[in-house]
């Protein structure tokens, strides 16, 4: 039977028992492989890593409030900051002042500078707060201390540059928006002048005066036709006061004598020219007393002429010793009072006639020009159109640029009195007991592995190279025969002793393995520094 189908029908027990006669085998290389990875992980350079977790904080001022104009994603800004952080000036500054690199002083900067950036690392972290982000600043060196200050020097570094950026960016957005909204304003004044001068231009004629335009057409229209009418009815009595006249100078011309109505004769006195006009104006004051009242201009004037002319008419009688303005003396051209007034109201309807006309013909220029503007105001509303179009284009993007603009200097104001959004420090860095390299837990399961690799191997290998029988079951099974009686094994002289001096040394091989594996623990779990530091106090004490 070989040892593989031996090994299929193996009892727990007996594998066991298989170990127990195989114990040197595999405690001797575990133990080694122990010794070996213990010596290993306190020899080997030892590298520490120390972390500082920075919390992105919101902005204080509620963004209903103020709208922060720094719209960077945090992340993309993180990215950006770590460019600065790790630039070859900043990090020569860090060498300088933490004095790193003193054992490799032929070491060339740009080495120094690689070796630090790959030392740098910046993570993104989840953050014990909720709604918040975080990440972590980690720094990695031999020196337990330079590294926890350096790691908080970066994340100093990190506060400071975040604070420089976003006052930067909204100061620069500040400018832009002030610069942007001065140009706008020229172009909205611009605009604003070439409004107001089409306004000026084609005042009385814009969209919005066409009601005016219409109504006042229309008013224009009934006194255009009013004064026609007036004009018509006025030629009318001219004409008929023209023949009336007519027909009176031929009378005079035949016998100065006038037909009344009643058909009796009446001869007209001789009067004066003084004394005609006397009456006339006389009989004009009358007229108008019946439809003014004294205080009427046209009455005050009419009055102050008739009482002047009464006066140079009483003159004129006492000069030539006339008492009736009826008498005349030779060289008074007599007149005919009816045939005087029927020419001075002539005269006075042909000068109504032409200041009708020109009534008449300032009436249709003025209908005209409102005709005009009736015309144009589809034309005149395209154009204004198009120009206030562009003005209110020109408006909104002023108006929203100066909202903008305010809104911007808030967000100026709120960075530099730190209310914006920030990196604060969550945890700082702290001096690292533990290094990260040699990774303890690796190298004990690596010393396992090895130490029962190579002792479960070599008894596996001897087992299955032994012929020996071991077992009743296997004797019955290859001789074929059964067994009958059994001897055990005689133990010979000294054999006991032997016995318990394997025992001693195989317990004190194995308590050393269980030693050498607790201190991997410990180091493991308090690690290197502090477990020897424990173990020397220990000692001395």
């Amino acid at each position: 039977m070989s040892f593989q189908q031996q090994a299929s029908t193996l009892k727990p027990d007996q594998i066991l028992e298989i170990i127990i006669r195989r114990r040197w085998l595999i405690i001797i290389p575990v133990c080694l492989a122990l010794t070996a990875g213990f010596f290993y992980t306190l020899s080997a350079p030892k590298t520490y890593k120390a972390s500082t977790t920075i919390l992105i904080q919101p902005q204080k001022v509620p963004k209903d409030y103020v709208q922060s104009i720094v719209t960077t994603d945090p992340q993309q800004r993180i990215n950006t900051i770590s460019q600065q952080i790790l630039s070859r000036t900043n990090l020569e500054n860090i060498i300088k002042e933490f004095q790193l690199f003193q054992d490799n002083e032929n070491m060339y900067p740009e080495d120094k500078i690689n070796s630090m950036r790959k030392r740098v690392v910046v993570t993104q972290t989840s953050s014990r707060h909720q709604s918040t982000e975080a990440f972590a600043i980690s720094f990695t060196g031999s020196n337990p201390e330079i590294v926890m200050k350096v790691s908080n020097k970066l994340a100093s570094y990190f506060m400071d540059e975040n604070l420089k950026a976003r006052e930067i960016q909204a100061m620069s957005t500040s400018n832009f928006l002030e610069s942007e909204l001065k140009k706008i304003k020229i172009k909205l004044e611009d605009r604003e002048k070439v409004l107001a001068a089409y306004r000026a231009e084609y005042m009385g004629g814009l969209p919005g005066e066409l009601e005016t335009n219409l109504r006042t057409l229309d008013r224009l229209q009934l006194q255009y036709s009013d004064a026609l009418n007036t004009l018509r009815d006025t030629q009318n009595d001219a004409a008929l006061l023209k023949t009336q006249i007519s027909r009176l100078r031929e009378m005079e011309k035949t016998g100065n004598a006038a037909l009344q109505p009643d058909g009796t004769t009446l001869r007209a006195p001789a009067l004066s020219p003084l004394e005609q006009q006397y009456e006339l104006e006389k009989r004009q004051l009358d007229d108008l007393k019946i439809k003014y009242t004294d205080q009427h201009p046209e009455v005050i004037k009419f009055t102050k002429s008739v009482a002047d002319l009464k006066k140079k008419v009483e003159k004129e009688k006492k000069e030539k010793g006339s008492d009736t303005p009826g008498s005349h003396n030779t060289g008074v051209v007599s007149s005919n009072p009816v045939l005087f007034q029927h020419e001075f109201t002539l005269r006075q309807l042909e000068n109504e006639i032409s200041n009708l006309k020109a009534n008449i013909l300032q009436i249709r220029e003025s209908m005209q020009v409102y005709q005009k503007r009736v015309e144009d105001t589809p034309k005149r509303e395209q154009e204004l159109q198009s120009i206030q179009r562009d003005y209110n284009n020109i408006r909104d993007s002023y108006n929203s640029l100066l909202a903008r603009r305010l809104e911007a200097e808030l967000a100026v104001n709120m960075e530099k009195k730190q209310k914006g959004e920030q990196f604060r420090i969550l945890d700082y860095a702290r001096l690292p007991e533990k290094p990260i390299k040699p990774d303890v837990r690796m190298l004990l399961m690596l010393s396992l592995t090895i130490g029962f690799g190579i002792g479960g191997g070599a008894a596996f290998l001897l087992e299955s190279l032994n012929p020996t029988l071991r077992r009743e079951d296997q004797i019955e099974m290859e001789i074929g025969l059964p067994i009958l009686a059994s001897i055990p094994l005689l133990g010979k002289p000294g054999a006991a002793k032997k016995k318990w001096i394997e025992i001693i040394a195989f317990a004190m091989v194995f308590i050393y393995s269980i030693i050498i594996f607790l201190f991997f623990l410990f180091f493991y779990l308090k690690g290197i520094n502090k477990t020897l530091n424990f173990i020397q106090t220990i000692i001395h004490f």
